[in-house]
């Protein structure tokens, strides 16, 4: 079983028009499930509204079961979160919001995301956010680690774990094992890009070895598997895919010797997360 916690369909976007049928076609039968999100409320030439943007995310779920919706939050727009309220009493098959702090240019640790996260709060759903450069003045790491810990009961899941080099992976593997060290925050992180560029799972290992060892115990529970497809070159066709996520089960299932951690990291984390 494969669940991809961190996909997305849309049009108008700067990396291209996706529709639903591109990116299940993309993932392929060996997932089970993907985990999506509007690049229309997102990022997009013409971009739709909260509303909108959800109401259709609605639409491609209920036509294609294994698609589950994240909510996409405008923080930078909204006045109020009585938009997302709505969404989230009357569609109760959204699992999780989504936030792009850097696409919004919205700083991670604004007040305007915070009644969001108390909707998170009111209706037990996971945070995914997008977090970038490690330097990025709206999406690194540190800002988003500083608004989970004003939320330390909401799960907020580090998209990418940084999209930056491996130094900025390693300041991001530094922030997780900080709020499980000091219990302030509930971070997840998710592995699309994540050596992708060399294949050689160099940063992923050193993530899952850190998470393993803590003095709390093993909190490899953390990690989710994820592509981001279908942005970037190593997302566009089914065969790049299969390709990536063959990489991924070989180099980490023959370091690590585990089928369970391997299984988990694909499938079941992601599952007992969002509640599946």
């Amino acid at each position: 079983m494969i669940i991809d916690s961190h996909t997305h369909y849309g049009q108008g976007s700067p990396w291209g028009s996706f529709s639903p049928e591109f990116v299940l076609d993309v993932v392929g039968e060996n997932v089970d499930y993907i985990i999506c999100s509007n690049l229309e409320g997102i990022d997009a030439v013409n971009k739709k509204s909260e509303l909108d943007c959800n109401l259709d995310m609605i639409r491609v779920a209920k036509k294609y079961k294994k698609i589950l919706p994240l909510a996409v939050c405008e923080a930078d727009k909204s006045l109020d979160n009585h938009v997302m309220k709505y969404l989230l009493t009357e569609y109760p098959q959204f699992i999780g919001l989504k936030f792009h702090p850097e696409c919004e240019k919205l700083p991670a640790n604004s007040p305007k995301y915070d009644k969001y996260l108390e909707l998170a709060r009111e209706f037990k759903k996971p945070c995914l956010f997008h977090s970038g450069h490690i330097k990025s003045r709206f999406s690194s790491p540190a800002l988003i680690y500083e608004k989970a810990k004003q939320f330390p009961d909401v799960p907020i899941i580090l998209g990418h774990l940084s999209t930056g080099p491996k130094e900025s992976h390693e300041e991001a593997i530094k922030i997780m094992l900080d709020s499980i060290e000091n219990e302030s925050a509930t971070l997840y992180c998710d592995v699309s890009w994540m050596d992708f560029g060399t294949g050689n799972m160099e940063d992923v290992i050193e993530l899952i070895e850190a998470l393993k060892s803590t003095s709390k115990g093993d909190y490899t529970s953390r990690i989710l598997w994820a592509s981001d497809a279908p942005i970037g070159e190593f997302n566009q066709t089914n065969e790049l895919y299969r390709k990536n996520l063959d990489n991924f089960k070989v180099k980490i299932g023959s370091y690590f010797q585990d089928d369970n951690l391997l299984n988990s990291l694909l499938y079941f984390n992601t599952r007992d997360l969002y509640g599946l």
